[in-house]
């Protein structure tokens, strides 16, 4: 199993554009590079920076990270044989 990480930087995104949409472009672009990819999991996690009493961020100076880690296999495609005529 192998696994890849995603982030999205709130401050970093375009006006306009969700976190949930960041996210979903940069796993769809992954996901289409390696069409025999199978996901096994999904996690997701947040970290403020720095960390502000309560878990929410009150100052402007604070860093919101959304994390998205995917486990997935790789599916090998079943050797075949060459065809041989006789």
């Amino acid at each position: 199993m192998k696994a890849k990480v995603f982030e999205v930087i709130l401050h970093k995104l375009p006006s306009g554009k969700s976190p949930a949409t960041a996210l979903e472009d940069q796993l769809n672009e992954f996901l289409g590079r390696g069409p025999d990819l199978q996901v096994v999991a999904t996690h997701m996690n947040t970290i403020v920076a720095p960390a502000e009493p309560n878990a929410m961020p009150s100052s402007t100076e604070s860093t919101v990270i959304i994390f998205c880690t995917l486990f997935y296999t790789e599916q090998r495609k079943p050797w075949t044989p060459p065809n041989q005529t006789s």
